[in-house]
């Protein structure tokens, strides 16, 4: 034992010992702690990351969310990345739940337009879903598997904390768009949906590279030097 000791102390004490390379977190690395710096909005910490995947057809799509302080939700992609900057909840008692929820014969939106994908005519028949004086449009629906990255549970926030570890099917998300042009610093011009048990509404804009000034790693505990 005190052989390895000294072996240990003597690599410590080697000036000629290639220091460890600090961390350098870049989008698709964010950990908890991490603290994104944006040009326009200040800085936000890293509260969680979600690992999500999606198998469709028997291919397997990968992305991640972040969920950052201040009720920011950064969402990356192989095809893009989404700042979703205020979110809303839509409870099981409300009527907006019961809309999107709902048999197609009853009004409900998520059904009818899987309904109409299946027949072919989700593209000439577009499935309008209407929210806090705006109309949208539904463009996706589908099931997700997630799991938090460097942490146990899943965020101690409503929609997200209900997240089925054990069956993806339980898990739904879809996409709307709004059916009018919005600006393209309009905090609404992308809009996701997660359902668990109730249902989160985020609203948010496609992330531009010259959007992030720069990102800091978190502070490393000791034992983990």
């Amino acid at each position: 034992m005190f052989d390895r000791l000294n072996r240990a102390l003597q690599q410590h004490l080697d000036p000629n010992r290639t220091p460890a390379q600090p961390r350098q977190p870049t989008l698709e690395t964010l950990l908890p702690g991490d603290v994104v710096s944006f040009w326009d909005a200040g800085d936000n910490v890293v509260q969680a990351v979600l690992e999500c995947r999606e198998e469709l057809n028997r291919r397997e799509t990968v992305w991640r969310w972040d969920l950052l302080d201040e009720g920011r939700v950064l969402e990356v992609t192989p095809e893009g990345n989404t700042l979703y900057e205020r979110t809303a909840i839509l409870h099981q008692s409300s009527a907006e739940f019961e809309t999107l929820t709902a048999d197609p014969e009853q009004g409900g939106v998520l059904k009818a337009f899987e309904a109409r994908v299946r027949q072919g005519t989700a593209a000439r028949n577009p499935t309008l879903f209407e929210y806090d004086s705006r109309v949208y449009r539904v463009v996706s629906t589908g099931i997700f598997d997630a799991r938090p990255l460097d942490q146990a549970a899943y965020p101690n926030l409503d929609v997200w904390r209900d997240i089925n570890p054990s069956n993806p099917g339980d898990n739904v998300y879809f996409e709307l768009e709004p059916t009018e042009d919005t600006p393209g610093d309009d905090s609404g011009s992308e809009v996701l949906g997660i359902w668990t048990s109730h249902i989160a509404l985020l609203f948010g804009r496609p992330l531009k590279a010259g959007d992030i000034q720069t990102i800091y790693p978190r502070a490393e505990q000791e034992g983990q030097r």
